[in-house]
């Protein structure tokens, strides 16, 4: 069975899940989207990111959506949420329960009742809160606590890993909310969590304004998407870039994957890795190729 997380790829995330407030920003296009990698992150977080973990059921979702698949890449998130390991907050239906039957075999989440910044910061308070009492009455570790580590108030390895999935949609569907007002709230929450993780849309034409260096042209969505996203990239301390292939599609290569340092360096010293080698990871790039199976093979030009 090949690995759960793919091998050139355990040292980056290792080190973006150990860095104690650290951000971590994820950007991607619409051809080649990044709920394969993210679900890698909360696999990470959950069983660890070593060369030797396997997925133990390989099955690739098209999103990270729970309650949609009993079983995403390994990862139940029915039984996850219903033990609360993880607490998923759904930003993408309103908040009242979808009208059927089997309602009750839903897991249970915490739906946002309107997209507002208020009401975000409302339902993340709710959800951290309810992760913290679960983890503190069971004496368990969830989703972005250290493995082992204890759920005492006040400790860094109790706290959790947040990831918000396409968070740069709120400044799309939102005029009102400003970038400074969102930035600010993505502050707060990177100091309560054991490390933030951040998936935002990065194509060409919402970052034109940008590259062109004309930062008073385009639209304002443009504008906001480029300052914001520009932003979070320095304040990240490392950045996932996943495209696609400059020479156009092929069979067997899904996308590119880039690996670069962001703004937030940390203090400059080397990496120490959970086997406690001390490593220099350096700015680098991949192709990638999703398989049928979940699967993803990554390796170097050439290779």
């Amino acid at each position: 069975m090949p690995p759960a997380i793919p091998p050139p790829l355990v040292s980056y995330l290792e080190s973006s899940l150990a860095s104690l407030h650290g951000q971590t920003l994820i950007t991607s296009v619409l051809g080649t989207p990044s709920p394969w990698l993210l679900l890698r992150f909360v696999y990470g977080a959950m069983y660890g990111v070593g060369h030797d973990s396997e997925a133990r059921q390989l099955g690739e979702d098209s999103a990270v959506r729970p309650g949609e698949s009993p079983v995403v890449f390994g990862l139940d998130f029915q039984v996850l949420l219903r033990g609360k390991k993880i607490v998923y907050v759904d930003g993408l239906t309103d908040g009242s329960p979808p009208a059927g039957p089997g309602n009750s075999s839903l897991p249970p989440t915490t739906k946002l009742k309107a997209l507002t910044l208020d009401e975000l910061r409302r339902s993340m308070d709710v959800a951290l809160k309810s992760w913290f009492t679960a983890t503190t009455d069971t004496s368990t570790s969830g989703v972005g606590a250290s493995s082992g580590s204890s759920s005492s108030a006040g400790s860094a390895d109790a706290k959790s890993l947040i990831l918000l999935d396409g968070i740069d949609f709120l400044l799309a569907c939102q005029p009102f909310i400003s970038t400074v007002s969102l930035q600010a709230l993505l502050s707060t929450l990177r100091t309560r969590s054991r490390a933030l993780v951040l998936t935002c849309n990065a194509d060409a034409p919402l970052l034109q304004t940008a590259t062109s260096g004309n930062h008073d042209g385009g639209t304002p969505l443009e504008r906001n998407h480029a300052h914001f996203l520009t932003s979070i990239a320095h304040q990240s301390r490392w950045v996932f870039q996943l495209r696609g292939l400059d020479t156009g599609s092929a069979k067997d290569v899904s996308g590119v994957i880039r690996v670069s340092k962001g703004g937030d360096g940390g203090d400059g010293e080397n990496e120490i890795s959970t086997s406690g080698r001390t490593t220099d990871l350096p700015d680098t790039e991949w192709l990638y190729q999703l398989k049928g199976d979940g699967s993803v093979r990554v390796w170097g030009r050439g290779e």
